[in-house]
């Protein structure tokens, strides 16, 4: 939220240290948000990230605020999202970070289902990168999630968030790094995280592990209904395969996906740098070291070895079978003892203190992390919340409506039929589909990523007319035309005007039978507001000022004398006035004073005072009458005597000039013909 002493509105934004300019909120964390700003002073996009006012008192969170400031500051690598600068506020702190374009890997994920092996394979590749850096530097970030992964417009993953990272040697005797205190996302959090220990590179690396197999299979390896469950499925139960989710998913990428996943620390990769590189050999069609560990080590059975003495914790460790009675009363290097009552009272009572330490782990999480369903990142997904995924059926070998049918009935909405020629299928069934069956979809009713059914054409199938932005009564004509019947729904538009088709319901890039019904969607008017007052500013403000109402802006420059060089003279239609949005405001920029040279008489062509005056005022100055008193009779009287400044003079257009003008009685003899009258003027004495 935005402190309550600077409220964000449409005209009086938050501005931080006097540079960085509030305009919206972009993101919400646990104990921040992120809103998208610009730095006014290099003119350029930023990400502020400000920490939510109740925890600016607390010392620890502003602590672990300004440390994710200092942490991520000094990782400059593509991969890791840049900081800028940190700073105090309005009672509250904040970051100015990088501003990525793009999407979080959470929305992707939400939004696409299952990605490709290989782009999932690449996004892992750029986010182990990031990390083997940030490791080399001694820093472990501890909360790698798909939320704290930003992917840009051109594919790569930048990795932002090091707000529980601590230094690897930085001072463990605060009580923002004992041993014990659990930080991180429990969906995410390796089993020596879930269970109090220290995190290292390889915790990191387990974590990576998880968000490869959540973009492999659209959803984490573990979930729950307390971050507690999950917790304790993370140090207790084996992941499943993830080809048992997506069949498309490589026998190498998973062996590398669940060796990164192994319970013990010392199993997994030793390093980013190692899962990186086994990333890679997979891209580049290499056999991966992943392999050579049996490729399912992670998915074994998993025992807890605990030792009796003081200070020790429990280790889970991999093992392909259960061990025998002699094998597990064995210690490390002696010889088989018999197992006693003494000893499986030892056994029970560590099994219960794992149990114990994995709750109290979990209870330390939701003080430090709380517990809400609906908090956390934009587009993070709540754990164990599957309700929204839907498995693709089967309709191939259907006719083309009742495949849709089918679909629509089992909950998806977006589906794109295209009609081919086929001579092996008859006419309008469905002989193909993507995604295939029995593929998971996370997000089934994402417009970017429809259903897709190829059925075989017939002879009255026909390509839908293009009708967007035609008035309805020309689209409705063209449609009936091409055989389509027609049905209109309205909705109200600031974008379109009155009538106007605002979409229909099959693009033009597709085919129907004729006789298929077309819906068209239909402006019924755009919205009216009033034009902001943008007098007196710069061009580049004015332009956002306009922006925020919805208004485009044009610009015509003329001098001016009351306004600076290039701010805005006024405003067509001018401030207050009502037009639609996305209509045109013509901004006036002023060039500043304009100069002339105050032209003579002779230039003039005449003598005659008022003629003088009229020509002098549409050059652009200011003219003022001085009478000099002339005998009857003069010819001079009505005439031009004198003009200051004197002719020649470079003078700002708006100023003022003197006119000294003959005057008197004319008398009965004076015939001056003032259209046409050229009176030499000599200078009085």
């Amino acid at each position: 939220m935005v402190p309550p002493e600077m409220p964000m509105s449409d005209n009086d934004r938050p501005i931080f240290s006097g540079r960085y300019e509030l305009y919206r909120r972009i993101a919400r964390g646990g104990m921040a948000e992120v809103f998208l700003g610009r730095d006014k002073l290099l003119d350029r996009p930023v990400a502020v990230k400000v920490l939510f006012p109740e925890y600016a008192t607390d010392a620890s969170f502003v602590e672990r605020f300004r440390r994710e400031a200092q942490a991520a500051a000094n990782l400059n690598q593509p991969n890791v999202v840049g900081v800028y600068d940190w700073g105090q506020e309005a009672g509250t702190y904040y970051i100015v970070m990088e501003y990525v374009e793009g999407r979080s890997l959470a929305e992707i994920i939400r939004a696409e289902g299952p990605l490709h092996p290989d782009r999932a394979a690449d996004i892992a590749i750029d986010i182990a990168a990031a990390l083997a850096f940030a490791h080399r530097n001694g820093v472990v970030h501890r909360d790698v999630k798909p939320g704290n992964v930003l992917v840009t417009t051109g594919g790569q993953g930048k990795v932002t968030d090091f707000g529980i990272a601590r230094a690897l040697t930085g001072n463990t005797s605060d009580n923002l790094t004992q041993t014990g205190s659990v930080m991180g996302t429990a969906t995410y959090l390796s089993p020596e995280q879930a269970q109090g220990h220290p995190a290292d590179p390889r915790s990191d690396v387990y974590s990576l592990s998880v968000v490869l197999y959540e973009m492999l299979t659209a959803g984490p390896p573990f979930t729950g209904d307390t971050p507690v469950s999950i917790a304790y499925k993370h140090v207790q139960e084996p992941p499943n395969p993830p080809s048992q989710f997506n069949a498309d998913v490589p026998p190498a990428l998973e062996a590398i996906c669940l060796l990164g996943l192994t319970k013990d620390p010392e199993d997994r990769y030793a390093s980013a740098d190692d899962l990186r590189g086994d990333l890679r050999r997979f891209r580049t069609g290499q056999q991966v070291l992943a392999t050579q560990h049996g490729g399912t080590v992670a998915a074994t059975t998993v025992q807890t070895r605990v030792t009796p003495s003081p200070g020790s914790r429990p280790a889970p460790q991999s093992a392909p079978q259960a061990p025998s009675e002699a094998e597990a009363a064995t210690p490390p290097g002696g010889t088989p003892t018999v197992a006693s009552p003494t000893s499986d009272k030892t056994r029970i009572w560590a099994t219960l203190l794992v149990v114990l330490l994995i709750v109290v782990a979990g209870l330390v999480y939701l003080l430090l992390n709380g517990f809400d369903p609906g908090s956390g990142n934009p587009g993070s997904q709540v754990a164990g919340d599957t309700d929204n995924r839907l498995r693709v059926p089967s309709v191939v070998g259907l006719d083309w409506q009742e495949a849709e049918n089918q679909l629509r009935s089992q909950g998806f909405e977006q589906i794109i039929i295209e009609f081919q020629e086929r001579q092996d299928t008859p006419t309008n069934q469905i002989f193909q589909q993507d995604p295939r069956a029995g593929l998971l979809l996370a997000e089934p009713n994402d417009p970017e990523n429809p259903i897709r059914l190829f059925a075989s054409k017939g002879l009255t199938v026909v390509r839908i007319p293009s009708v967007q932005r035609m008035d309805f009564l020309e689209a409705e004509e063209i449609l009936l035309a091409a055989g389509f019947s027609v049905e209109r729904v309205d909705k109200q538009s600031e974008d379109f005007a009155l009538n106007v088709v605002i979409e229909q319901s099959v693009p033009s890039t597709e085919e129907r039978p004729q006789g298929t019904v077309i819906t068209l969607t239909v402006s019924i008017g755009k919205g009216e507001v009033a034009v902001p007052s943008v007098e007196g500013q710069s061009i580049a403000d004015a332009r956002v000022v306009l922006a925020r109402e919805g208004f485009d802006a044009e610009v015509a420059k003329e001098h001016s004398l009351d306004f600076p060089v290039d701010t805005v003279i006024r405003s067509e239609p001018g401030f207050g006035r009502l037009a639609e949005r996305g209509s045109v405001v013509r901004l006036v920029i002023s060039l500043g004073p304009a100069t002339g040279q105050v032209p003579s008489v002779e230039i003039l062509g005449t003598t005659d005072a008022a003629q003088v005056e009229v020509a002098l005022k549409n050059l652009g100055y200011e003219v003022k009458r001085v009478e000099r008193q002339l005998g009857m009779g003069d010819p001079l009287i009505g005439q031009v005597l004198e003009i200051d400044p004197s002719p020649g003079t470079n003078l700002l257009l708006g100023s003022e000039v003197i006119l000294v003008v003959g005057t008197g009685d004319a008398g009965p003899s004076s015939s001056v013909d003032p259209g046409n009258s050229f009176v030499t003027v000599e200078p009085s004495n």
